[in-house]
Formats: structure tokens, C-alpha cells, sequence
């Protein structure tokens, strides 16, 4: 792999607006960190600063991370809108999607390091918690966000106020600029499908659509007090007046089996929930949306985009370095999960620009990029040439111009 002398051709375009956000000694620091992360394989400090040319010390990047000026938050958010600006069209449906996601830690200085329930692993552990957030539209993920999950016990410590995960999500949904007659659907799985999350989602004037929880009640017209219970609700209501429905999600299509009521659930009020069971699967679920005139098939083909947000974890965790840090401060931390999605709004930019210019994507309403590895692998080429390149114009001797000729062809 040739080291990184310059910003890239293929992302110039990319890394440009952002120049405003950094003082002239940052600015080095903040492209050559998220360069590396789009084409290296591994991804703490000391690696990314080995795949940069003329650059200064590892420690410095590290300094970087936890005392520069400049305001991550910000420069995401201009990297987001900047690439929804160049992918809009009027009238398709934008997606908010929220999740979070665990990172194991053993380093016990760490900030804000707690023991938590590792879902995947099924065991207590020490690490983080991360909300991440972001926009799916026209079939593009573009992040918008990482919140890092600090204790009550911990907040006070690193600097911060305490703010629960559901508060965190609020301020993830209050942080979207789009007006109130954009079509915007917020999707979260059940854990956010929340008071302090639907009070957000309905303040900006957009719609949601959240997975309902097994003992949550639904009170319809004609109930008995308290409501029905949805484990035992939902059974019935897909047996008496269900119906079959083929419906296409972002990867492939199945045969659904829905039913719909209208009634009341607590902290949510009047909402509308859609009970779906997929053929040859035995469990039902509630989604439960406050877009009452939404057809039943469209609001579960509409949560069926949440699955973006779980590959865009995957992404960043498997080829990014999402769980990679190996620094001591809060701020540096949060840094780091900023440059991350950074290097994934890089990498999208790099399928972007390769499809515009074979005039892929002028007439198509949903666009499909390549997976994360291919897109790591054509900017790792892209910077190869651009380096075989700048030997060759340099180069007097004409058996070194012709053999660095060769390998750019091939």
C-alpha cells in the first residue's frame, strides 16, 4: 500500500467544503485520519499515521483528537447534507434511522468505560455504549451521528451533562434541519418507541414508525378498560382479519401476513399498529405508527429500511475501526466515532462519483452502491495511480516511466 501524500483526486470534491471547520494546523490531521480509515486495515492512532507521508508524530494525531477546536458534530452534519443535497429529489421519502450499538473496553482509565449487558455476547462486561443515527434515502446511507452513552456516575467526571439513551435520541431527531412538510419517517426498534422520542418526532411535524414491545396495551374502541395486551392481541387480530401481502424490502421479497387497528397506547396516544408475521416464521410483530392513513403494507415496507443502520455498524465495525480506539479521553473518543462515519460518508462519495460517471444514476429512484470492501479497495486504487503518476512526471529515466506506465494499466 503507497502512503498518502495528498488529499485524493476522486475526493478533493468531498474534503473541500469542510476546509472552513479547521484551523490551518488541524486540517492536515482531519483529512489524513479519514483517508486512512477509508484504506487502511487497521485503524488505532499509531496504524493510520504509518499510511501517511510527510506527516508528523503519532502523537500528534492523538492530540488532535482531544484538543483541537473544531466541532465534530458540525463537520458531519455538512458532510450529510452535502450529499443528501447532491442525491435530492423532490418528493422522496427521507429516513431517520436510530439504533445503538456496544463496544467492549478492558482499559479501566478510560473514560466513561461501564459495565454493561453485552447482547451479542450474552455476558456483563466493561465498554461503551454508542447511538448512532442516520439518513437512508434514495437507497444511500449517509450517517448523521454517534452519541457516546455516559453514566450518571461517569458524566460529571468527563465534562458532561447525564442524558438517558431515549434523551440521546431526541437530540438526534431535534438535530435534523429539514422543515415539517419534508416526508420524514423516523424508524427505532422498541426500546426507543418512547414518550421522549415520539414527543420529538411529533414536535418536528414527521411521522414514525417504532416496533411495539409484547406487554405494551393497545385500547380500541369497544375494549375493555386497560386495554388489550399485544403477545395475545395481535394472534388474534392477524387470524380473524389478516391478509396476505408480498412485500419488497431493501434486499429481497417476501410474502407477509398483515392486519391493522386504530386505538390508544399509553404516553403514545392515537396511534395506528400493524400486525405482521412473515410466511414461514411463527412470531408477530407490532409496528406502531402515528401516520394513521399509512397503509398497512407501505409502513412495513417503510421499517423494513431500518435494516440500513445495521449494516452501516457492520460496515464500520468490520472495515472502519468503529471499535478500535485505543485512547484514554472522552473527547478523543467521540472524535474517533466522528471520523468513522466520516470515512463512511468518503467511501459513499467514491460510489457516488463512479456510478455519475457512467451515468447510472440520473433517472433512478433508488440507487445500489458496492459493498464497503469494494469501495475501500477503488480508493486505494485511486490513490495508487495518483502515485505512480507523480513518479512518472518526475522520473528522467525512460525504463522507470515505461514500467510505471505498465503497472497503471494493469
Amino acid at each position: 500500500m503507497v502512503t498518502i501524500g495528498r488529499i485524493p483526486g476522486v475526493v478533493n470534491s468531498f474534503f473541500r467544503p469542510q476546509r472552513r471547520f479547521f484551523s490551518q494546523p488541524a486540517w492536515p490531521h482531519f483529512w489524513g485520519l479519514v483517508t486512512a480509515m477509508a484504506v487502511g486495515l487497521e485503524h488505532t492512532v499509531g496504524r493510520l499515521n504509518a499510511l501517511l507521508r510527510s506527516h508528523t508524530h503519532r502523537t500528534n494525531d492523538g492530540e488532535f483528537l482531544w484538543r483541537s477546536s473544531w466541532e465534530e458534530s458540525e463537520v458531519l452534519r455538512a458532510m450529510a447534507l452535502q450529499q443528501f443535497g447532491r442525491l435530492y429529489r423532490q418528493g422522496e421519502p427521507i429516513y431517520l434511522v436510530i439504533d445503538d450499538t456496544q463496544t467492549l473496553k478492558r482499559a479501566k482509565k478510560m473514560e466513561a468505560v461501564g459495565q454493561l449487558y453485552h447482547h451479542a455476547e450474552k455476558r456483563y462486561a466493561t465498554g461503551h455504549t454508542i447511538l448512532k443515527a442516520c439518513l437512508h434515502y434514495r437507497g444511500v446511507t449517509i450517517p448523521w451521528g454517534s452519541w457516546l452513552y455516559v453514566k450518571g456516575e461517569h458524566a460529571e467526571r468527563v465534562g458532561v451533562s447525564f442524558a438517558t439513551l431515549t434523551e440521546l435520541a431526541a437530540r438526534a431527531i431535534e438535530s435534523l434541519p429539514f422543515p415539517p412538510h419534508f416526508p420524514v419517517t423516523v424508524l427505532f426498534d422498541s426500546y426507543y418507541l418512547c414518550g421522549n422520542v415520539v414527543r420529538a418526532v411529533e414536535n418536528k411535524g414527521w411521522h414514525y414508525i417504532g416496533v411495539a414491545k409484547a406487554n405494551r396495551r393497545l385500547t380500541v374502541e369497544g375494549s375493555a378498560p386497560g386495554g388489550h395486551r399485544l403477545s395475545r392481541y395481535a394472534s388474534n387480530v392477524l387470524r380473524r382479519s389478516g391478509r396476505w401481502m408480498t412485500i419488497t424490502g431493501p434486499q429481497r421479497t417476501h410474502s407477509y401476513r398483515l392486519a391493522e387497528r386504530v386505538g390508544t397506547m399509553k404516553k403514545l396516544g392515537k396511534v395506528k399498529v400493524v400486525f405482521s408475521r412473515r410466511r414461514s416464521d411463527h412470531s408477530t410483530i407490532a409496528l406502531v405508527t402515528n401516520d394513521r392513513g399509512r397503509a398497512s403494507r407501505r409502513v412495513v415496507g417503510d421499517y423494513l429500511r431500518r435494516w440500513s443502520i445495521e449494516l452501516l455498524i457492520k460496515d464500520e465495525k468490520q472495515h472502519l475501526g468503529l471499535g478500535a480506539y485505543r485512547v484514554l479521553r472522552y473527547r478523543a473518543v467521540v472524535r474517533h466515532l466522528h471520523l468513522v462515519d466520516c470515512a463512511y460518508a468518503c467511501l459513499t462519495h467514491v460510489g457516488l462519483e463512479a456510478q455519475r460517471a457512467q451515468g447510472r444514476n440520473k433517472n433512478k429512484n433508488v440507487l445500489s452502491l458496492p459493498p464497503i470492501q469494494q469501495l475501500k479497495a477503488d480508493l486505494r486504487r485511486a490513490i495508487w495511480n495518483e502515485a505512480v503518476k507523480e513518479v512518472a512526471k518526475v522520473s528522467h529515466e525512460r525504463t522507470v516511466i515505461r514500467r510505471l506506465e505498465k503497472l497503471l494499466v494493469a
